[in-house]
């Protein structure tokens, strides 16, 4: 039986430069309950939820760098990778969590920073 590829999502579909949506290691992905797919891109930090569309629903990138041995010859380079994510239902959280989500633009470049390694 022959397989075929019923659905995919690649750099190029992101509407920004196919490099910016790579990971080499510590990804993966994962179709939803509600049809839409789960991304991890670990390499990177980030984790985003994507509809069949190809329209990012829900994007996190991770604010926390650390040294990692990712450099020439295992020098220790600041990354924010992440090994996995895993995505829960909304009800998970116990009750009486204060919930309080909201729609957050790009960060504003100029003013963003990596705090220096300690």
């Amino acid at each position: 039986m022959k397989q075929q590829i019923v659905w995919e999502y690649t750099g190029s579909d992101s509407d920004a430069p196919e490099w910016t949506f790579y990971s080499s290691f510590i990804s993966d992905a994962r179709r939803l309950p509600n049809g839409n797919t789960f991304i991890n891109e670990g390499m990177n930090g980030r984790f985003f939820q994507i509809t069949s569309a190809g329209e990012i629903v829900w994007e996190y990138v991770s604010p926390y760098f650390g040294p990692q041995p990712f450099g020439p010859a295992g020098k220790k380079v600041q990354s924010n990778v992440v090994y996995r994510a895993q995505p829960v239902p909304y009800d998970w959280t116990p009750p009486g969590t204060r919930r309080g989500e909201r729609g957050l633009g790009p960060p504003d470049l100029a003013m963003f920073r990596v705090p220096a390694e300690r």
